[in-house]
């Protein structure tokens, strides 16, 4: 006579075990999250938020020669930046002209942080960021910007490493 197996459940697991090291969940009731969890698109108060949704144009690797550093030689010498900006424009239910006039010309967006770059001599790469987050915010009328700025080169003997800021800005 064959050996007697037990029924297996349909998961291929035995009926009434938990697999091993994994506890079993249980479903929420209809309408209601699981416990911890506020339902998706509601605050923990209870109101329903709604976050802004924008389309982004992104410009990566944006070079110019700046005039920046803590130090006074940083100053003089000067040194390559690079920055990757990002401007925020509002999503439309309707598609967009395929006009230049509608959305942001790159080419502009470049020029402006470039000579941007070129004329400051302030001190920290914070800085600097935070100047060319308010000049893409007044220049282009976006609600919303990200500027990630890089020091290629640091003229500090033993210096190693390319420091970064990343900063997001939105029109007040």
């Amino acid at each position: 006579m064959p050996p007697r197996r037990r029924p297996r459940a349909k998961s291929g697991r035995a009926p009434g075990r938990a697999t091993a090291g994994r506890a079993t969940r249980r479903a929420a009731p209809a309408g209601r999250a699981p416990a911890g969890r506020a339902p998706a698109g509601r605050a923990a108060a209870g109101r329903v938020t709604r976050r802004a949704a924008y389309d982004w144009l992104r410009l990566l690797a944006i070079q110019a020669y700046g005039h920046l550093g803590v130090t006074s030689k940083e100053r003089d010498l000067g040194q390559r930046v690079e920055v990757d900006v990002e401007i925020a424009y509002e999503q439309t239910a309707r598609r967009r002209p395929d006009s230049l006039d509608a959305f942001v010309d790159y080419e502009e967006l470049g020029r402006l942080v470039r000579a941007q770059i070129e004329m400051s001599r302030c001190k920290l790469i914070e800085t600097l960021a935070e100047e060319l987050a308010l000049a893409l915010l007044e220049e282009f009328q976006t609600p919303r910007v990200r500027v990630r700025l890089r020091k290629l080169h640091i003229p500090v003997p033993g210096f190693s490493g390319i420091p970064e800021v990343e900063i997001e800005r939105a029109r007040a």
